[in-house]
This record gives C-alpha cells, sequence and structure tokens, in this order.
C-alpha cells in the first residue's frame, strides 16, 4: 500500500548534516578563543569538515 504525499511522516527540523557542520563550527570558534595562533589551521579543518559533508550529500 502507498502512502499518500499528505500523510509523510514529518521531517527532522535539522538534518545531521548541518549538526554536524555547527558542532564543528562552534568547537572551531571555541578552539579560536582559547588559541588565537592556531585560528588559520583550525579554519582551514572546519573548511575541509565542510566540504566532506557536502561531498557525502552527493
Amino acid at each position: 500500500m502507498r502512502v499518500r504525499p499528505d500523510q509523510a511522516e514529518p521531517r527532522p527540523l535539522i538534518s545531521t548534516r548541518a549538526l554536524v557542520i555547527f558542532l564543528v563550527a562552534i568547537g572551531a570558534a571555541a578552539l579560536t578563543a582559547a588559541s588565537p595562533q592556531f585560528a588559520i589551521p583550525i579554519g582551514v579543518g572546519v573548511g575541509v569538515v565542510t566540504l566532506l559533508a557536502h561531498i557525502v550529500k552527493d
């Protein structure tokens, strides 16, 4: 039996991918505030994680 589109389950408020990106960004902000000299390597790490999360989506 097929489910009609109006009876589908509700979608979650935030996706797992978005949650991971938010958590990584918050962690990076905390690490950057704690040790500003590592801001560039932390930024590169966040960029890599974000790119990987986008690749996994595709």
